[in-house]
């Protein structure tokens, strides 16, 4: 009896799915090990411009006045005594040594050593300590005391706010709430999986993709953040972003498979077509991804740059994973995929008779009836956008029961300390007199909205000085070269009115060619505001004309990718639309559990990048399957009813899976990520069922044979570089039948 051995060939064939399941293990080993202590290294700030003139006025009085900046609130609370009880005065004396004795920090203001009324209200005063050292050390050492001293329940009630305990409130609520997002989209996801997929087997696929793209992208960012900023934020970016992407991409593949596998091809030459189709489309799709959530890049605040960091890991992630790791599982699973799954007994039902086939017949036959109502509705979601109020984010983004916010506000509200309304102006170099000091002091006063300027020269209002200072006061306004000055007004920073303000305070100039800076609330806004303005032009022609490149070397089309910057856009200002009716006007505050708020300067740049690029990767989806078929038919409609029909469930699955990543984040207790999950799992629904499956196959009907226009130097450079789906794929030996009528008109159109 003869033993046939296998060859070389087939064992190495064998063995190759194997070592690239191996090697994605070892990855997911190193990739966890470099992930560990990750957010401990991120930041909760970002959204200022570095080189504006308000952080360089902050770092001023930081240098010079650090005594005027404290950034640690301790308020003592004795419902029964005041603060002039035995048990309040002895709390206090606990604090002080405490502070006094950690490194890095000292009181600059209490209520118990100087008697300041300012410093009480009530039954409570204050402690005002400055943290030195950058927003995570400073973080971390108030952490400590907070951990040492805060008691809001105890009989004399200790509890810290300002800004540093803000940030370590916001960091801990964002590491909670990725947890408690996580509990609700991995379940429901797991769920859907199994539906979609009709087996527990393959909706296990894109789960395992999802914790090494997501474990690998935290590994990317905690390597970034040794060598620059990044933001706590886009945690919550990797997690969804991942999960979704994760799913996209192995519904796209697997489904492409098992479609092969029933028309009749084996294992082998059903995963050869589903890398020259879905293969090649998961990598255009990774690419217009990764390029509209790189352009985040171009802004200066390392809250945006944060999210295009984590974005291209996952996306780099997730496109590797699925184009090695996902398609060895299939050579190892072959049919078993459908293990412990629902078997069909029927053929799949031909694209274009399926419920998005029929949706794009329609669309054929009343293009006007079906988009007109679709567009109108984006156009009305979009009108509250038009009234939108921007601001930076403050304690209001978290939730009314946290400390830090608790504390902030009473501090606003209750005590004359502080003045979060002023505007900061300081010289570190100022050249002028005592005199000319007084006489700037009075010309600021003049300026329109300031109740008065408060300076080492006394105290201004509408041009004269009403009363001097105590030496002691005057000397925090002064250090030898150094002055500062505080503007006060009444008006709301985050407002038209704060920009205003702003903008004529600097516009005083200063006597004696002193250099003088402002900050302050108002002034952040203006930077920021003009900052991202100045970049976003960039930005979008950056989008656009990656999208359009990427787009045109798939469909080898002009007016395609045009069409999809087009409806896009249009849905997104429809998206941010309801951001503002529902976060800045109030709208489901109740139901949310949210405050309103203005609107972060940064977040309509940051939906818009995230929900762009996620639409584009439906527009590729959707575009890969029509271009396939067309390319093959020459017919038109029977091209975009079965292009829609075969891809349309796996875009509606996908979107699905996606928006409950998205929208799970609503469970948060900072508002800005509740308004971030909304609007980025809204703009996938919303784009995914009406984009998609109307106003495509509409347009599409309404240009016809110019879908695929492109002027002749432009069709011969794709004839050259451009991206053909469907290069290597022949018939299948078993297909099911052409369901194209065949009356249906030829146009023109490249075939095989």
């Amino acid at each position: 009896m003869v033993t046939s051995v296998p060859s070389g060939s087939d064992r190495k064939k064998r063995r190759g799915p194997w070592f690239t399941l191996l090697a994605g293990l070892l990855l997911l080993l190193v990739a966890g090990a470099a992930s560990a202590g990750v957010l401990d290294r991120l930041k909760s700030g970002g959204f200022d411009d570095p080189g504006s003139d308000s952080v360089a006025a902050a770092e001023a009085l930081e240098r010079s006045f650090p005594d005027s900046q404290p950034n640690l609130v301790i308020l003592v609370k004795d419902p029964k005594g005041g603060p002039g009880s035995t048990a309040a005065r002895t709390e206090a004396e606990t604090i002080d040594k405490t502070v006094s004795g950690t490194a890095g920090t000292r009181v600059v203001a209490s209520y118990f050593d100087s008697g300041d009324k300012s410093l009480r209200s009530g039954d409570a005063a204050l402690i005002l300590v400055r943290v030195d050292g950058d927003e995570n050390e400073s973080m971390r050492t108030a952490d400590t005391l907070h951990e040492k001293l805060s008691d809001p329940d105890g009989a004399v009630s200790v509890s810290f706010g300002g800004i540093t305990a803000i940030n370590n409130d916001m960091n801990k609520q964002v590491e909670k709430d990725i947890v408690a997002a996580e509990s609700i989209a991995i379940p429901i996801t797991l769920l859907l999986l199994v539906i979609v997929f009709r087996g527990l087997i393959a909706a296990l696929l894109p789960m395992l993709l999802a914790v090494l793209t997501i474990v690998g992208a935290l590994a990317a960012v905690n390597v970034a953040a040794q060598f620059t900023d990044v933001s706590v934020f886009a945690v919550n970016l990797i997690t969804a972003l991942g999960l979704g992407l994760s799913v996209d991409y192995s519904l796209l593949i697997v489904t492409r498979y098992r479609e092969e596998r029933e028309a009749g091809r084996d294992n082998a030459d059903a995963l050869r077509v589903t890398r020259a189709t879905a293969g090649r489309t998961v990598a255009v799709s990774g690419a217009v991804v990764g390029a509209a959530l790189a352009t985040l890049l171009v802004f200066d605040q390392y809250f945006l740059r944060s999210f295009a960091l984590a974005g291209i890991a996952v996306v780099l992630w997730a496109v590797l994973g699925s184009l090695y790791l996902l398609p060895a599982s299939l050579v190892l699973l072959g049919d078993r995929i459908d293990a412990l799954g629902r078997r069909r007994r029927t053929r799949r039902a031909p694209a274009a008779d399926t419920f998005w086939g029929r949706m794009a017949g329609l669309a054929f036959r009343r293009p006007i009836l079906l988009a007109t109502p679709v567009i109108a509705l984006l156009l009305l979601m979009a009108v509250p956008f038009a009234g939108a109020q921007f601001g930076v984010p403050d304690e209001r983004v978290l939730p009314t029961a946290a400390e830090s916010r608790m504390v902030t506000e009473a501090v606003r509200d209750d005590f004359g300390v502080g003045d979060d309304r002023a505007l900061n102006v300081v010289s570190e170099a100022w050249q002028g007199t005592d005199a000319d000091l007084a006489r700037y002091s009075a010309d600021l006063s003049e300026t329109a909205a300031v109740t008065r300027v408060v300076s080492a020269a006394g105290v201004f209002r509408d041009g004269s000085r009403l009363s001097p200072l105590d030496p002691r006061t005057a000397a925090s306004f002064r250090d030898g070269d150094a002055v500062r000055l505080q503007v006060q007004t009444d008006v709301v920073p985050y407002s038209e009115q704060g920009g205003d303000l702003a903008r004529a305070v600097r516009a005083v100039d200063p006597p004696g060619g002193s250099k003088v800076l402002v900050g302050g609330q108002a002034a952040q806004l203006v930077d920021i505001t003009h900052s991202i303005a100045g970049k976003l032009p960039l930005a979008m022609a950056l989008i656009s004309i990656l999208s359009l490149l990427f787009l045109f070397l798939l469909t080898g089309s002009v007016l395609m990718p045009l069409k999809a910057l087009l409806f896009n856009g249009l849905s997104l200002v429809g998206i941010l639309g309801v951001a503002v009716w529902v976060f800045v006007d109030g709208h489901l505050s109740g139901l949310l559990g949210f405050t309103p708020s203005p609107l972060a300067v940064s977040m309509p740049v940051l939906v818009f990048c995230i929900a762009f690029g996620l639409s584009m990767d439906y527009e590729v989806f959707l575009v890969a399957r029509i271009k396939e078929r067309y390319d093959r038919t020459g017919r038109l409609e029977s091209s975009v009813r079965e292009g829609l029909g075969a891809s349309g469930p796996v875009i509606t699955a996908a979107a699905a899976i996606l928006a409950v990543s998205f929208f799970a984040m609503l469970t948060s207790g900072v508002s800005l990520i509740k308004m971030y999950g909304m609007a980025t799992g809204l703009a996938i629904v919303l784009d995914a069922v009406l984009v998609r499956g109307v106003l495509v196959p509409a347009f599409m009907r309404a240009v016809g044979p110019y879908n695929w226009w492109a002027p002749a130097p432009l069709k011969a450079l794709h004839r050259r570089f451009g991206i053909k789906e469907s290069a290597e794929v022949e018939p299948a030996p078993a297909a099911p039948p052409h369901l194209t009528s065949a009356t249906e008109p030829q146009t023109t159109g490249s075939r095989p």
